[in-house]
């Protein structure tokens, strides 16, 4: 099959692809965040976290020590813990929470510092941080990794599905007995998330550090993410004032030409009235000259010439009447039983 070859490409229609260079003042904000942050990392230092009584526990972590012990409620499939509709967004296993509950204590204490605070919305279910000095809020999460592995029947369970076939065939109210598909078992590898798309950061525990090692840098990083989601939310402000105005400068310029059209349509609208009302006039008076030459105009012709005359100066825009019959109600049919 024989096909057209395509047209040689122009080069220069060709667009450049890969990075975007940065408008200079989101540049500059990038730059001088990269620089506060660096600053930081080297000024603050977090001392390794002590073994701490509940006494000693922030309120809302001593709230969540308390509703995450409890013994029942929890899911049996992945053995992870989690309320944030009641306390701290915190998912993990209970080998874990004393662990995860020492990291957020000296996590909230230390941001409280930098001029942070944590809060929980039981409405939306997840824990927000919030930089006070501007009131730009950050979702917290921290969570554990579970390993899903397929589950391994164990004899138990053998000997149940054994069970199960041999009674099933005279008795059918037996039910199969409940065998999991999966296994779940706990890594100890926590991860802690805040904010969200896009801007978002992340720390998880390495082979090497754990992230109890490594707080300095985390808080570090929740103020440059800070910043960072400050100045775009700035930015997105700037930008939707900007579309409200172009949007308000479009409605009145559109408003405007319907405004003008519709005037212009008016005004022809009253001329040509007005030259049909003198075309009218003009008419009547050669009526009334050639009635006037066959010896006057009699009392019908002169009812007429007054209709005449009066149905031009209602056409006439610059006459105000109004017509008795024309401009009247329309008349309204009568209904089934009128009498």
């Amino acid at each position: 099959m024989n096909r057209v070859p395509l047209p040689d490409l122009k080069q220069e229609h060709l667009s450049r692809t890969g990075l975007v260079k940065l408008p200079p003042e989101q540049a500059e904000i990038r730059e001088a965040t990269r620089k506060a942050s660096a600053r930081l990392r080297k000024e603050l230092h977090v001392e390794p976290l002590p073994e701490q009584s509940s006494s000693s526990l922030h309120p809302l972590v001593r709230s969540a020590s308390e509703r995450l012990r409890r013994r029942d409620g929890w899911p049996e499939n992945t053995l992870l813990r989690s309320a944030p509709k009641d306390v701290l967004n915190i998912s993990v296993t209970k080998a874990s929470l004393d662990r995860t509950l020492g990291i957020v204590d000296g996590l909230i204490k230390s941001l409280a510092t930098q001029g942070f605070e944590f809060e929980v919305n039981p409405d939306q279910g997840e824990t927000l941080i919030r930089w006070l000095e501007t009131g730009t809020t950050m979702a917290f999460s921290l969570a554990e990794q579970v390993k899903r592995l397929p589950h391994v029947i164990t004899p138990a369970e053998e000997r149940a599905q054994k069970r199960y076939w041999g009674r099933s065939r005279w008795d059918g109210s037996v039910e199969y007995p409940n065998i999991a598909r999966y296994d779940f078992i706990p890594t100890g590898v926590l991860t802690i998330e805040v904010g969200r798309w896009p801007s978002r950061s992340s720390w998880k525990d390495t082979p090497r550090t754990r992230l109890e090692q490594r707080l300095s840098g985390v808080i570090a990083g929740v103020l440059d993410l800070a910043r960072q989601t400050h100045a775009k939310q700035l930015e997105e402000t700037r930008r939707k004032e900007a579309h409200q105005r172009a949007v308000a400068h479009y409605e009145f310029l559109t408003r405007r030409l319907t405004d003008e059209v519709e005037r212009f349509k008016q005004l022809e609208s009253q001329a040509t009235n007005w030259e049909r009302a003198a075309r009218l006039r003009d008419y009547a008076n050669a009526v009334e000259r050639q009635t006037a030459a066959t010896g006057g105009p009699s009392a019908e012709q002169v009812d007429w010439l007054s209709w005449a005359r009066a149905k031009a100066d209602w056409l006439d825009p610059l006459v105000q009447v109004s017509d008795p019959i024309i401009d009247a109600p329309e008349p309204k049919r009568p209904g089934f039983g009128w009498g």
